[in-house]
């Protein structure tokens, strides 16, 4: 989608060097002990307009993570100019998700839904996506 013939994740070994995935550039304020760098509840600003904003009914919210990797903010402009929108970042302005416009269901996140969702009170991206399918 981004035209990067080296494209990859710092996740995996490789002799790339255009890594669309990197290591999380500076821990959580509230990590979990002895979690990844990414981790625990973190607050989120939705963008306006976007797929998520709907989902949320708002521009703000509270998500849980769980990672060592984010997307390498040198490639925002890239994404974006691909169609990308990106719709979502952290306190400190990093992406946290992004969505491709259009019927279909497409919205990626760092953070993870899962973590916080229950049976008795769903995450509304899972709701959001079940009701897609």
């Amino acid at each position: 989608m981004l035209g990067i013939a080296d494209a990859d994740s710092a996740e995996h070994p490789t002799d790339s060097r255009s890594f669309i995935i990197h290591p999380v550039s500076c821990p959580a304020p509230n990590r979990l002990a002895g979690g990844p760098k990414l981790s625990g509840a973190c607050h989120l600003r939705v963008e306006p307009g976007s797929r998520l904003a709907e989902i949320y009914g708002g521009l703000e919210a509270e998500e849980e993570y769980f990672c060592n990797y984010e997307v390498n903010r040198q490639y925002l402009s890239d994404f974006a100019a691909a169609g990308l929108k990106l719709s979502a970042f952290d306190d400190n302005g990093e992406l946290r998700a992004i969505e491709l416009p259009g019927p279909r269901f497409f919205v990626a996140t760092l953070f993870q839904p899962q973590l916080s969702s229950t049976e008795a009170r769903p995450h509304p991206l899972i709701v959001a996506f079940l009701q897609a399918c």
